[in-house]
């Protein structure tokens, strides 16, 4: 199933406004200690519009950076806008057609790409979990930074590991973002005026929960609702090390603005679909509460918290127990 772009641009200011800061710090510090001149491969998995590589680009600047985009859905990767630096990006997407030198140390053109903070930009449409490099992409054991921003609940999370994991280089990093923890609460809260209704808004969630959660009767490391919790052990078992684990919430108020109210309607509609289809509240009940909330929305009092977890995890160095890690 695809996603709906005005969904993933009314969502973005949230998105970022969640993540955790003490992780882009470290992200942060770790490009700046890379040598001068070198210019650092980063893959997106689940790329979409290209929003987390625009992230990337701003937390490594102005280090120019070889940027891949990796997503299933062709229809929304061409609607990404290249990595570039501020409103006005300065680089064009390939399809699949760059492959990285065999080192990224930078020569002349690119000190100069450097100085006029240039990157290259490649879109791969692709099954994230297979290897790219056949694709264009880069090989296996050479990726600087790997990203996978709002994509842990939609995978089963020992595959995205592993497949972060292969494509690290030694010492490189990967930040998986705004994987769903389970938890959302809508407010005002039900209970005083409406406690039926509160009652029911419990089950309703607990069933959109257990609606994202159907894929693990097949593949039980399938993210789902509580991918968050569970994405650093995936981690660690792959053989990573977790520099760092911290929430990422959401905090949604109507009164925010058109964005706001975009954001707030999809989740009502994610929520209520959801309980539909898995059938275990009476339609009546779940008319009541839909209509409830939505009065909410349009009054301009309606909020909502959503939590999740980012992670940022790096490859060693070396072998575990044979040397430091970067």
């Amino acid at each position: 199933m695809g996603f709906d772009p005005a969904w993933l641009s009314a969502r973005r200011r949230y998105d970022e406004a969640a993540l955790d800061a003490a992780a882009i710090r470290a992200i942060r510090d770790w490009a700046a200690a890379l040598p001068e001149g070198y210019v650092p491969i980063v893959v997106d998995l689940g790329s979409g519009t290209g929003a987390a590589l625009r992230r990337a680009r701003a937390w490594l600047a102005p280090r120019p950076l070889e940027a891949y985009a990796v997503d299933r859905d062709a229809a929304l990767l061409a609607l990404a806008t290249p990595p570039g630096r501020g409103a006005e990006p300065n680089a064009a997407w390939s399809a699949g057609q760059h492959k990285p030198a065999s080192t990224h140390l930078a020569g002349q053109a690119g000190q100069a790409g450097q100085a006029g903070h240039e990157c290259r930009a490649t879109r791969i449409v692709a099954d994230l979990l297979q290897p790219l490099d056949s694709l264009g992409g880069p090989p296996d054991g050479t990726a600087d930074l790997v990203l996978g921003h709002a994509l842990a609940d939609l995978l089963p999370l020992d595959r995205l590991a592993a497949r972060a994991a292969a494509l690290a280089r030694p010492g490189g990093l990967i930040h998986l973002a705004l994987a769903y923890d389970g938890q959302t609460c809508f407010g005002p809260s039900l209970e005083a005026q409406r406690p039926g209704l509160a009652e029911a808004e419990q089950r309703i969630l607990n069933g959109f929960h257990q609606h994202m959660d159907r894929p693990r009767a097949a593949a039980p490391a399938y993210g789902g609702a509580t991918s968050g919790r569970r994405l650093a052990p995936a981690l660690r078992a792959a053989g990573l090390e977790i520099v760092r684990e911290g929430a990422s919430v959401w905090n949604v108020a109507a009164a925010d603005g058109p964005d706001a109210r975009l954001v707030l309607d999809w989740l009502l509609r994610f929520v209520s679909d959801a309980a539909r289809d898995l059938g275990r509240v009476d339609r009546a009940t779940l008319d009541a509460w839909e209509a409830c909330r939505r009065a909410m929305l349009a009054d301009g009092t309606l909020t909502a918290r959503v939590v999740h977890r980012d992670v940022l995890a790096r490859r060693a160095e070396t072998p575990r127990g044979d040397g430091p890690l970067l």
